[in-house]
């Protein structure tokens, strides 16, 4: 038991510091929010390359993994918004629960867990993720959006700027131009892998500073109900699909103990950022919190059950 809480405490001990730290007002929300962008701008896409582009591209590309975690991906995601569908709720809303069921925050939270569990072969399995979640979830996610809003929306107009963004995320740059140097067998120069490996180093605990400062001002309110759906989804089913999917397509013990360990954290960043963007603010809040916070359970058995 000790063991495991060598890696977790490290974790939520650091958002909690992130937490208190604007508890108390040591920073402002405008700096969390630099700290934010350097981490998505910098410190996530030297992480993606560092991770990729020093290594074969036979050890980066893992079939198995990928075509498992991104199969109970979007099983989950269809089950939370179908689910959800059926609670009556908004078709918005339910289309933000199937995010938040089917796509973990990896790089903020699923990162450094891994990091601390595995060590270095974390970023690839990182990288893996951000291919998946950028690639299938999130555009799933900003169609049935649009369906949601509107009967008459334009799939291929809906598509074009999911392309657009997609060309402009940093990570996703990040990861093609690693996948150039790990594809053509090309050496990255000493000096530039130091770098991506000094600034991929400090983006793991400033992510989760940045989560737990995020967190503050954040209340439980609404519906204990759909809460505990949205936070059973994330943190039950969403696990369990993962390991059944990775065993389905052949995936060894380890792998399967990663997916595992990556699903169990909580929902991606932008369920609560989107809920705010179309006002449900209360209920993406609310759930996220509670997540996060039962989160250190689903990721303690996790680890308990693997080791």
């Amino acid at each position: 038991m000790f063991s495991i809480l060598t890696i977790t405490a490290p974790v939520f001990i650091i958002m909690g510091m992130g937490y208190f730290a604007m508890r108390f007002n040591f920073f402002t929300p405008v700096q969390i929010n630099g700290m934010g962008k350097f981490i998505i701008h910098i410190g996530m896409p030297m992480l993606v390359f560092s991770a990729i582009a020093t290594r074969p591209i036979a050890e980066v590309l893992n079939p198995a993994y990928m075509y498992g975690y991104a199969l109970a991906s979007l099983l989950a995601f269809t089950a939370g918004w179908l689910l959800s569908l059926k609670r009556g709720h908004d078709k918005v809303l339910a289309v933000l629960n199937g995010v938040g069921t089917g796509m973990s925050n990896t790089g903020f939270i699923g990162y450094p867990l891994l990091l601390m569990a595995i060590g270095a072969p974390a970023g690839v399995f990182f990288a893996m993720n951000a291919l998946i979640e950028n690639v299938l979830v999130v555009p799933l996610m900003f169609i049935l959006i649009d369906f949601a809003k509107s009967d008459n929306a334009h799939i291929g107009r809906t598509l074009w700027q999911i392309f657009k963004n997609l060309m402009k995320n940093p990570i996703f740059i990040g990861l093609l131009v690693a996948l150039v140097f790990a594809v053509g067998g090309i050496s990255v120069p000493a000096v530039l892998e130091k770098v991506s490996s000094m600034l991929a180093s400090a983006a793991s605990p400033l992510a989760l500073f940045v989560i737990g400062a995020g967190l503050y001002g954040l209340e439980i309110r609404g519906s204990l109900k759909d809460i505990a759906v949205v936070t059973a989804g994330k943190l039950l089913m969403f696990p369990l699909l993962v390991v059944f999917c990775l065993w389905l397509f052949g995936a060894d013990r380890d792998t399967v103990f990663t997916g595992a360990l990556l699903a169990s954290a909580p929902m991606a960043s932008m369920y609560a950022l989107f809920g705010h963007k179309y006002g449900f603010e209360r209920q993406t809040a609310a759930a996220a919190l509670f997540t996060t916070i039962v989160s250190f359970f689903s990721v303690s058995l996790v680890l308990l059950l693997w080791r």
